[in-house]
């Protein structure tokens, strides 16, 4: 009898979908719906060594026994956390320009009711002596 090649091949137990045969004897690796587990129990040392019937290969290969790796992604801001921003963002802009423009026009230092008309100097007094 041909020696048959490793991979998962029906479980000649019936315990399980799908038994892994690594090329020279039956694994603890099995399967079924889809899912990859252990057999505590193994196999009873008679049938261990049997190779799996030809015609008995597993049509796709079934899950390994390593766990499948999860991608965890993350969900961005939601929409009306950016159009509040945005709104603050537009607001702060128009309250520094009404700041700007009210300060520019206070340039003056006029006094309101006076006249900025040069300041007249006059001389020291003098006094004479006696």
């Amino acid at each position: 009898m041909a020696q048959q090649p490793n991979g998962w091949y029906t479980d000649p137990t019936s315990r399980y979908q799908y038994r892994y045969w690594n090329g020279a004897q039956w694994t603890t690796e099995v399967s079924s719906g889809g899912s990859a587990l252990t057999d505590p129990n193994g196999m009873d040392a008679g049938a261990i060594n049997t190779p799996p019937a030809p015609g008995t290969a597993a049509p796709t290969p079934p899950p390994s026994a390593t766990q499948p790796s999860v991608q965890v992604t993350q969900k961005s801001g939601s929409a009306i956390g950016t159009i509040i921003g945005i709104a603050l963002g537009v607001i702060a802009v128009i309250v520094l320009i009404l700041v700007l423009v009210n300060q520019s026009g206070n340039d003056s230092t006029e006094v309101p009711g006076t006249t900025n008309a040069p300041a007249t100097t006059s001389a020291p007094a003098t006094t004479q002596a006696p």
